[in-house]
């Protein structure tokens, strides 16, 4: 009987230390290693990494022909939609678990300040208020460690406190973003999107945008540089020009993902409203 207890105590034991080997040795999946990996992302320039972020910005543009400048001060609040539910409800009955790391929102808050130049008069009409109000969602359809899709949809809503300061209509704008990581080098993002936005009171507005984001890590996510070309044709106007913008982010206190981004941008073509542009970025990114 003793023989007998002892062979099923070793029997036990190795068929135990052998689902805890083989159970260590399962691969995770793609989706498990790119989540991982976004956890010690704390500089909020992954467009699929959804993360709480606050940002105030600071942006200056200077129209094209010497027609004005304009100052943009506005709040930009991310979250991921979900994630404080399941918390709430409790992540093992809640239908909402990991929500948050497939579906997020961006919320942004304008103050604008408007400077038109009459050049024949040699007159300027300086005019300031509240800009429009802009909302995105944002979902993740499919990703691996390699490759994601990311399918939305953006809201410009008509909140100005004057037309000179918004755009005076409310405008929708699908968007869909492609991202490869480490495709372009090592601790690289290359996610170009598109967007269509198109007025919800009439035909004023029809504009397809190529956003052709790609961002670069480095210094072990201390820095980063980010190339962002926007192609843009009007198809109301018949036009289109290009928008470069480039950015240089630097973490200001990476536990606390305290961070600040300057992005200077430019216009090509003869078409582009805007000569140049320098913005200036505060951001606070938490989990």
């Amino acid at each position: 009987m003793r023989i007998l207890s002892l062979f099923l105590f070793v029997a036990i034991t190795a068929t135990a230390f052998a689902q805890e080997e083989k159970k260590a040795e399962e691969p995770i999946s793609d989706a498990e290693a790119l989540k991982a990996s976004q956890k010690k992302d704390n500089t909020g320039t992954n467009p699929i990494n959804f993360t709480y972020d606050f940002r105030l910005v600071q942006e200056m543009q200077q129209f094209r022909d010497d027609g004005g400048s304009q100052n943009k001060s506005y709040m930009e609040f991310r979250a991921p939609m979900g994630r404080d539910i399941a918390n709430v409800a409790g992540k093992d009955a809640s239908s909402f678990v990991d929500m948050g790391s497939r579906f997020a929102v961006r919320l942004r808050g304008y103050y604008n300040t408007v400077t038109l130049n009459d050049n024949e008069a040699n007159t300027s009409t300086t005019y300031s208020g509240i800009g429009d109000f802009d909302a995105r969602v944002l979902a993740v359809a499919y990703a691996t460690q390699k490759f994601a899709i990311a399918p939305g949809v953006e809201a410009f809503f008509n909140t100005a406190s004057n037309d000179a300061v918004g755009a005076g209509q409310n405008i929708l704008a699908p968007v869909v973003f492609f991202g490869w990581f480490n495709a372009l080098g090592k601790y690289s993002i290359f996610a170009p999107g598109y967007q269509h936005r198109f007025n919800l009171d009439g035909n004023k507005v029809n504009q397809s945008v190529l956003d052709i984001y790609y961002v670069k890590i480095l210094a072990k996510g201390k820095n980063w540089l980010v190339v962002n070309p926007q192609p843009i044709y009007d198809w109301v106007a018949e036009t289109g020009y290009m928008m470069l913008d480039i950015e240089w982010g630097f973490m200001i206190h990476k536990p606390s993902g305290i961070a600040a981004a300057v992005r200077p941008g430019f216009g090509i073509g003869k078409n582009a409203p805007l000569a140049y542009n320098f913005e200036f970025a505060l951001k606070f990114v938490w989990r």
